[in-house]
C-alpha cells in the first residue's frame, strides 16, 4: 500500500491543502465542547456571568467591603471604582492587583449579608453589620472565621459562590440580569455557529480535494497498468490471465482508490482528532483512566480482527479473478455451450465460483459487523461511567456540569477516532492485497525491450534473413523451432505449411518480436531486429493474425487503425485488394457503417477480409498473413491472391503467408515446409512435389494430381 502512495506525488499541493483543511477542521471541532461547557456553566447555571470581578457595586456593599481591606487594598478599591449619578459604583479599571484586592472583601460582605450566614450565626445580618460598624476590629475576626470555614473549598466552589453572589449584587443595583444571561448565551451561541460553519466548510473542501486526488491517482495507476500490459510480450501475458488483468485494472484499482480517499480524509482526521482530544481529557485524571482502559480494549479488538481478516482478503481477490474467468469463458463460448446443451453444467460451474466468493464475503462481513455494535457498546458504557463519576465530582464541587459535558464530548471524539482507525485497519488489508496485485503487474519486467542504443532501418525494402533461428517457450524443455535458415527477398512471397503444431505461426511471430529468438538471429538487411526499436520495426510490418480482430467503431476507423493518416485512395485500394469492397459497398453507410465490439455484426469471412484490408491500408515493406485465408471460399481466395500479387509486385514488399490449404500457397515464390519445428523442404510448388515427401503428403491429401499439376 505504501507503494501506491507514490501516485499522490503529482498532487502534492492538493495533499498539503487537505492536511491544512483537516487540521483546521479538527481545531474547530475541538473548540465547540469548550463553548458548550461555557454556555451550560456560565450561560445557564450562572446567568451569563463569567467574571468574578464585580462590574458594579451598590454603595452599601462598596462601603462594607472597606471593613475587610487593609490600607493598600482600600486605596486600590477606591481608585478602581467610580460612583455614578445613581449612587452605583462602576468598575473603571481591571488588573490582577484589583482582582486580588476586591475578591475576598466582596465574598465576605456577600456572605455576611446572606440568609445562609444569618442561619449559621443565628443573628440577623443587620445586627452583624451594626456590630462591625460599632467595632471595626470585629471585621478582622469575621474575616478569619470565614477563611477558616472556606479553606477546604475548591477553586470551583469559591468561583461558583462568587458568581452567584455577584448575580444578586447586579440585581440589587438594578441591572437586567435576564438580559445579561440572554446576551451571553446568544454571543457564545453565535460563535459556536460560526465555528461549526467553518468546520463544515473545511470538511467539504477537504472531502472534495481528497476525492479528486484519489481519483486522479487511480486514473494514473490504471493508465500505468494498461501501458505496462501493452509492453508485455506473450511470455508475460501468459503469466497473468486476461480475467486477472481486467480485475487488477478495475476492481483492484478501485479498492486502492477507496483507501486513498479514506487516508487523505479520514485517516488524517481521526489521529488528529483522537490525539488532540486525548490531551484535552488528561485534565481530568480520574475520568481519563476509564477512557484509557476502553482504548486498550479497542486496540485488542482491532488486532484480533486484523489477524482473522488479512488472510481471507487475499483469497477474496483470487476468487474474484476466478469468477471473472468463468463469466468471460461462458459469455465468449455461449454458442458452444448451447450447441452441446451444456447450460446446466455451466450453471453449476458458475454457481460453485459464485458460492465460494459469497461464503467468504459473508464470513468477512460478519466479522466486520461485530465491530460496530461492540464499539457502540463500549462507547455507551464509557458514557455511563463518565456521567456517574462526573456526577459524584459535581456533588463534591470538584467539577462543573459544563466541564463534565465537555469531557463527555472529548471522550466521544477519542472513541470515534479509534473506531475509525479500527475500520481503516480492517479495510487496509484488502487494499494492500489489491495494491500488491497491481504492483505485481507494474513491477514485472518485459522480456522484450528496446535496445539502449537503437539502430535505424533504411527506408528501402531489404531482404529478411532468418539465420539459424531456434526458439523455445519459457520453461519448456524442447525447442519449438530448430535451426531455421532462409532469406526472403523484396517482392517475394514466402509461404509456410506444415502439420498442426509444426511451428508455422510461431515462426512468423518472431519477425514482429512478439517473441525473441532463443538462438540465431533475424535480420532486415544487415540489421538485427533486436537492435531496432519495436515501434520502428512494427511500423514496417502489416500483420494479420489468425483470428480476425475488429474493434468497436466504424469500418473506416478499423481500417485507419493501421494508419490514421491513410488517404482515401489507400483505403479504397485496400478494400479492393482484400475483396472487402463488394460487401462494404452494400452496407447502408458504407465506410461509416458501425462495427460492434469484436466484429460480431459481420460474418467470419467479412471479418477476415476487413482484417486483411486493415493491414494493406498500411504502406508496409513486410506483410504477414498468419493463416488468414482459411475463412474465405476458394473463389474469393483466388481473387484476393491475384490482387495481392499485383500489389506486391508494384510495391516490392515481402510477403509471408502461413496456410493450411495448398491452393492458397502453391503459386508462392517459395514454400517453406515445416515438420516438428524443422525445415523439411524449401522451394517452389513444383520443386517440392518432386523432392519433399512431407509436402507431397499434404498436397495429395487436399487436391488431386490433376489439380496439383495446373
Amino acid at each position: 500500500m505504501i507503494k501506491a502512495m507514490r501516485y499522490l506525488k503529482p498532487f502534492w499541493f492538493s495533499v498539503l491543502m487537505i492536511i491544512g483543511l483537516v487540521f483546521l477542521q479538527v481545531q474547530f471541532d475541538l473548540a465547540l465542547p469548550d463553548y458548550m461547557s461555557n454556555i451550560v456553566t456560565y450561560g445557564i447555571q450562572y446567568g451569563g456571568i463569567n467574571d468574578t470581578l464585580p462590574q458594579a457595586l451598590s454603595a452599601e456593599t462598596f462601603t462594607r467591603m472597606q471593613y475587610f481591606t487593609d490600607k493598600n487594598d482600600a486605596e486600590i478599591l477606591l481608585s478602581s471604582y467610580e460612583k455614578n449619578e445613581d449612587g452605583v459604583y462602576i468598575l473603571r479599571q481591571d488588573s490582577e492587583e484589583v482582582r486580588k484586592a476586591v475578591s475576598d472583601p466582596f465574598l465576605i460582605v456577600s456572605f455576611l449579608s446572606s440568609e445562609e450566614a444569618a442561619s449559621q450565626m443565628q443573628m440577623d445580618p443587620e445586627m452583624v453589620w451594626q456590630m462591625i460598624e460599632n467595632d471595626p476590629a470585629a471585621a478582622a475576626g469575621m474575616r478569619t472565621m470565614l477563611q477558616e470555614r472556606t479553606k477546604d473549598f475548591t477553586a470551583e466552589n469559591l468561583q461558583a459562590a462568587q458568581i452567584l453572589m455577584l448575580k444578586k449584587e447586579y440585581a440589587k443595583v438594578g441591572m437586567d440580569t435576564e438580559k445579561i444571561q440572554n446576551d451571553y448565551i446568544f454571543h457564545e451561541g453565535m460563535i459556536m455557529l460560526g465555528i461549526a460553519l467553518a468546520a463544515s466548510l473545511c470538511a467539504i473542501a477537504s472531502s472534495y480535494l481528497a476525492s479528486r486526488t484519489a481519483t486522479g491517482a487511480a486514473r494514473d495507476m490504471r493508465a500505468d497498468v494498461f501501458a505496462k500490459v501493452e509492453s508485455f510480450a506473450s511470455e508475460e501475458l501468459s503469466r497473468f490471465s486476461t480475467a486477472s488483468l481486467i480485475t487488477r485494472t478495475t476492481n483492484d484499482v478501485q479498492q486502492v482508490q477507496q483507501v486513498l480517499t479514506m487516508m487523505l480524509r479520514i485517516v488524517l482526521f481521526a489521529p488528529m482528532m483522537g490525539l488532540t482530544s486525548l490531551f484535552k481529557v488528561l485534565r481530568y485524571k480520574n475520568l481519563a483512566m476509564v477512557l484509557g482502559w476502553t482504548i486498550l480494549l479497542m486496540i485488542v479488538l482491532m488486532i484480533v480482527t486484523f489477524m482473522f481478516t488479512m488472510p481471507k482478503f487475499r483469497i477474496v481477490q483470487k476468487l474474484v479473478d476466478r469468477l471473472n474467468l468463468v463469466i468471460r469463458e461462458q459469455l465468449s463460448g455461449m454458442l458452444v455451450i448451447r450447441a452441446f446443451n451444456n447450460e446446466r453444467n455451466e450453471e453449476k460451474r458458475f454457481d460453485t465460483a459464485n458460492t465460494d466468493i459469497t461464503k467468504l464475503n459473508i464470513f468477512l462481513n460478519r466479522v466486520l459487523a461485530v465491530i460496530s455494535p461492540t464499539m457502540t457498546f463500549l462507547m455507551s458504557g464509557v458514557s455511563i461511567l463518565i456521567i456517574w463519576i462526573g456526577a459524584n465530582a459535581i456533588d463534591l464541587g470538584t467539577m462543573q456540569i459544563g466541564d463534565m459535558l465537555a469531557f463527555l464530548q472529548y471522550a466521544t471524539h477519542v472513541l470515534i477516532s479509534f473506531m475509525i482507525v479500527a475500520v481503516i485497519f480492517i479495510m487496509i488489508p484488502r487494499s494492500a492485497v489489491s495494491a500488491n496485485r497491481i504492483f505485481e503487474v507494474l513491477e514485472t519486467e518485459a522480456s522484450i525491450l528496446d535496445p539502449a542504443e537503437p539502430k535505424t532501418l533504411p527506408q528501402e525494402n531489404l531482404p529478411v534473413i532468418f539465420d539459424h533461428v531456434s526458439f523455445r517457450y519459457p520453461n519448456a524443455e524442447q525447442n519449438v523451432l530448430s535451426d531455421i535458415s532462409f532469406t526472403a527477398e523484396p517482392g517475394e512471397t514466402i509461404a509456410f505449411i506444415g502439420s498442426t503444431g509444426s511451428g508455422k505461426s510461431t515462426l512468423v511471430n518472431l519477425l514482429p518480436r512478439f517473441f525473441d529468438v532463443t538462438e540465431g538471429s533475424i535480420r532486415i538487411g544487415d540489421t538485427d531486429i533486436r537492435d531496432v526499436r519495436q515501434k520502428e520495426l512494427r511500423d514496417r510490418i502489416g500483420y494479420v493474425p489468425q483470428k480476425g480482430v475488429l474493434f468497436s467503431g466504424t469500418v473506416e476507423s478499423n481500417l485507419r487503425y493501421a494508419d490514421e493518416n491513410a488517404s482515401d485512395e489507400a483505403i479504397e485500394n485496400a478494400l479492393e485488394v482484400s475483396q472487402a469492397k463488394e460487401f462494404v459497398d452494400r452496407m447502408p453507410n458504407r465506410l461509416q457503417e458501425e462495427i460492434s465490439q469484436g466484429g460480431t455484426n459481420v460474418s467470419g469471412g467479412q471479418k477476415q477480409r476487413l482484417s486483411i484490408a486493415r493491414a494493406l491500408t498500411k504502406n508496409a515493406g513486410i506483410y504477414i498473413f498468419d493463416d488468414t485465408f482459411s475463412a474465405l471460399d476458394y473463389q474469393t481466395d483466388a481473387r484476393l491472391r491475384e490482387a495481392l500479387n499485383k500489389m506486391v509486385a508494384a510495391s516490392k514488399a515481402t510477403v509471408f503467408i502461413v496456410a493450411q490449404r495448398i491452393s492458397t500457397i502453391m503459386h508462392a515464390d517459395r514454400i517453406v515446409v515445416l515438420d516438428e519445428g524443422r525445415i523439411a523442404g524449401i522451394g517452389s510448388h513444383a520443386e517440392l512435389m518432386k523432392n519433399c515427401t512431407v509436402y507431397q503428403e499434404i498436397a495429395l491429401s487436399q487436391l488431386s494430381e490433376e489439380e496439383l499439376a495446373r
